[in-house]
């Protein structure tokens, strides 16, 4: 039986038909399915686990239920709900994903934190739209989005020739990017992400892409080439949208395509040139979203100085990374570390 194969390039192309996928349909029906970026983030859970994908489906409308019945208030400012969504789908999907790494169902990857807050994701939109809308605009999205996929992975391996499965056996020598203490660190920064939104009603890229950013940040050459990256990135986007007027949902999805562009053509770049380095750590869908989060919101609030509530934000995902590595350092026994 025929199979798309887990690879990075799947999954970078799944999210990118979707958000094409879902633009198209929003335009058609007025309806978004779930998030621009969900119908490929689905499918690219379904490739990392089955049941990790069923279960942060379900889990969409548990968080929703949950934020209509204790949580719901109507004096919140637009994007609240999402922040308070995002809270409970941490804690809950994070729970469960760690289950399901003790009992063997999911792969512990960088990826598959992608779970933890889609259900907050769709919850958001339910809450702005009918929810048979909503569902049914998933199931529509989802499908076209794996048919369109499904269709260039076999003319392309068969036809063309092409190898989607190059960047997995680059990553396999080389480091990868982890974010330690993860949940800390989401928590630190989404907090102070909403205090900025609060009091200043600016979103200071994304909802949990801070960790990300800062993970790369404290290695040289990542930090270096993620900055060329967003900057390249937000000059081209904004070039487009000067001479096209995109704005609103149709602005994000060009910022992922050509953010997806950047990082696949630079570990390319490296590949072929034999460098000894991976220039993004092997952190595949999160450091292309949190390129495309910064140069969204750099565009959409450039007159708010929402540079400065970026750094703010990565610096509370550092500081937490430092806290919670001196909280286990100084309550390790002396007995243990001895041993290590």
């Amino acid at each position: 039986m025929f199979e798309l194969p887990n690879t990075p390039e799947i999954h970078r192309l799944a999210l990118n038909i979707g958000a094409f996928v879902a633009i198209a349909y929003k335009d058609r029906y007025g309806v978004i399915p779930g998030g621009v970026i969900v119908p490929g983030f689905i499918i690219v859970l379904f490739l990392l686990s089955p049941i990790w994908c069923v279960t942060s489906l379900a889990l969409s409308f548990a968080v929703y239920f949950i934020y209509k019945r204790f949580l719901a208030q109507t004096s919140y400012k637009r994007r609240t709900p999402m922040y308070i969504l995002a809270f409970v789908s941490l804690a809950i999907a994070n729970l469960i994903g760690l289950i399901y790494i003790k009992l063997g169902w999911l792969y512990p990857s960088l990826d598959s934190l992608s779970g933890t807050l889609l259900p907050a994701v769709i919850a958001f939109t339910l809450t702005k739209q009918k929810m048979n809308k909503v569902i049914r605009a998933i199931a529509v999205t989802t499908l076209a989005t794996l048919g369109i996929l499904t269709a260039i992975y076999l003319v392309g391996s068969s036809v063309f020739s092409i190898d989607f499965d190059v960047l997995r056996g680059y990553y396999s020598s080389k480091e990868i990017l982890r974010i330690h203490y993860h949940l800390f660190q989401f928590y630190s920064a989404l907090a102070v992400s909403y205090l900025f939104y609060r009091f200043k009603d600016v979103r200071s890229g994304g909802y949990m892409v801070a960790p990300v950013a800062a993970a790369l940040l404290i290695k040289p050459i990542s930090a270096i080439i993620f900055l060329i990256g967003c900057i390249t990135v937000y000059l081209v986007v904004q070039a487009i949208c000067q001479f096209t007027l995109l704005i609103g949902l149709k602005r994000y999805v060009v910022a992922l395509f050509f953010s997806t562009l950047f990082v696949w053509t630079t570990e390319l770049l490296f590949i072929n040139f034999g460098f000894n380095i991976l220039p993004f750590q092997g952190g595949n869908l999160f450091v292309i979203i949190a390129m495309m989060s910064y140069v969204n919101d750099s565009i959409l609030y450039a007159n708010k100085k929402v540079i400065n509530y970026m750094v703010l934000t990565v610096l509370a995902a550092l500081i937490a990374l430092f806290v919670a590595n001196t909280a286990v350092v100084y309550l390790t026994p002396p007995s243990t570390k001895a041993l290590s």
